[in-house]
């Protein structure tokens, strides 16, 4: 079956003396991977156009009892090498599609995370003055679709505000805490430094900031680069616990809802 899609390339390797096999993540099928047969060839018409995190059309000649897909057309979308170079915007790049390998499974479609992973792309494919944050921004919302949507506005012990608490300035430092997911004011109940992390004030302003505007904004935030790169590495570690700890197909937004049903019945 032919059929026509976009994908993002998450990873490139050589295979033989002409050709590449290359893992995509894709709107129609999730993460699949694909064979280039000479696409390093300088004269092949895919030549170039396979790069990690380049956003792409694609018509891939898919057959469901074989592993890896064959890709007969391609355009390309939006490429981080089409910008000035940057290696704070190549690492952001890295970052992401590390993330959505990591986070997704083989041949599961999401189309929402998708779409989130090409917006994110799209703004990282241009001058961008704070990668670090657009990176951030991605991983809050990519943990929050997957269904581990941190709690930001009240501690997850107390259910108190966070925001008066800062202000009167009682604490300068708060915790992300991994089970139940979401900001606090002590590590109550996490007694295992892996359950928890440090969440310093200004950390944490900027991710509440993230989370409520669109990633075309993100530049407009007087955000440290050093505040944004310490807002990532927290946020990536956060979404690398909840993959280790998802099963295929479940996630505590499904089981979730599958508990209220069985309340209501």
């Amino acid at each position: 079956m032919l059929t026509r899609t976009r994908c993002v390339v998450l990873k490139e390797i050589k295979f033989r003396d002409q050709s590449k096999i290359c893992s995509l993540y894709t709107r129609d099928f999730g993460r699949i991977s694909v064979i280039l047969k000479g696409a390093r060839n300088p004269k092949n018409r895919l030549s170039g156009l396979f790069s990690s995190g380049n956003l792409l059309e694609v018509v891939i000649y898919k057959k469901n009892n074989r592993d890896i897909q064959v890709v007969s057309e391609a355009r390309i979308i939006q490429s981080p090498m089409t910008a000035e170079p940057s290696i704070e915007r190549f690492t952001a790049v890295y970052r992401v599609i590390e993330t959505v390998k990591h986070f997704t499974g083989i041949e599961e479609k999401n189309t929402p995370v998708f779409d989130l992973l090409a917006r994110t792309l799209e703004t990282l494919c241009l001058p961008c003055r704070n990668a670090d944050a657009a990176a951030a921004w991605f991983l809050l919302r990519l943990v929050s679709d997957m269904g581990f949507e941190p709690s930001i506005e009240h501690c997850v012990h107390s259910g108190r505000p966070i925001m008066p608490v800062l202000q009167d300035g009682s604490v300068d430092t708060l915790y992300l805490i991994h089970d139940p997911g979401g900001v606090a004011l002590n590590r109550k109940n996490a007694s295992r430094e892996s359950a928890w992390q440090h969440l310093p004030a200004e950390v944490y302003l900027l991710m509440r900031s993230l989370a409520a505007i669109d990633i075309r904004s993100v530049d407009e935030l007087d955000a440290p680069p050093d505040t944004s790169r310490h807002l990532c590495d927290i946020l990536q570690n956060y979404c690398s616990v909840h993959s280790d700890q998802q099963t295929p197909g479940k996630n505590r937004k499904i089981i979730g809802q599958i508990l209220d049903r069985d309340r209501m019945v």
